[in-house]
């Protein structure tokens, strides 16, 4: 088929493959996913014209920084939503790189010592706090970066680091003492950790979602007694 007026130029699958340097696989399988869905002639041939490329090289950069098909055919359809997953895949590369420096680190120093040097419990530990929320792909994985990013940039706009720090040392000391929700002593504490829960959140249900999921995720490394004084003023905020 001929490029012809109108719409711009009307190009055949191979035709449009070719020119957006893509394969016809790929474009067979954005057609049958809904994200790039050519005209059809009377014969049924797939049809593409010149205004079909722009949302192509959108989907494929897109593709290329990690988005999901699934996400990116969303963001198609809302600008705000776009916007929002461009800032997550940004959060979830800083930690990834962030991640592969410390990898980096971990080697160097295993490296540098005898066999019989080597503190692997220590390492052990260390990789655990690290890699407690894991690296797998998938919608959990996409849920939680987002997530992370949310609850992220609401720590720094609010600067709380200060009033978290307090807060987390205060409930340790209670544990230690023996105390539990139902304490006197402890119910001071839930209470304090209800108010802290209640303005971080605002009144915003995502992300009061948000923070659930991140704290589920770490749930892998909070003891049960610390995750209980959690769990308890969260159910209460």
């Amino acid at each position: 088929m001929t490029p012809s007026s109108g719409d711009g130029g009307a190009y055949r699958v191979q035709e449009f493959a070719k020119l957006a340097g893509v394969t016809v696989r790929t474009l067979h399988h954005y057609d049958r996913v809904g994200l790039l869905k050519p005209r059809r002639t009377r014969a049924s041939y797939r049809v593409y014209r010149d205004s079909d490329l722009p949302r192509l090289h959108q989907i494929l950069v897109l593709k290329f920084l990690g988005v999901a098909l699934a996400d990116i055919a969303d963001a198609l359809k809302r600008p705000a939503r776009l916007e929002d997953l461009l800032k997550t895949r940004q959060y979830a590369v800083k930690r990834k790189r962030a991640r592969l420096d410390i990898e980096q680190h971990m080697l160097d120093q295993l490296q540098q010592v005898t066999a019989d040097q080597r503190d692997w419990a220590d390492l052990a530990s260390f990789a655990g706090e690290v890699g407690v929320l894991g690296e797998k792909d998938g919608w959990r994985k996409r849920r939680l970066d987002e997530a992370l990013r949310l609850v992220t940039e609401r720590r720094i706009a609010l600067n709380v680091t200060l009033e978290e720090y307090e807060l987390h040392r205060d409930v340790r000391a209670a544990i230690a003492r023996g105390e539990t929700p139902d304490t006197p002593g402890g119910e001071v504490i839930v209470a304090r950790w209800r108010a802290a829960i209640a303005r971080f959140v605002g009144g915003d249900p995502k992300l009061r979602d948000a923070l659930v999921l991140v704290m589920e995720a770490q749930g892998q490394r909070t003891d049960s007694a610390y995750r209980v004084y959690f769990d308890r003023a969260l159910r209460s905020a």
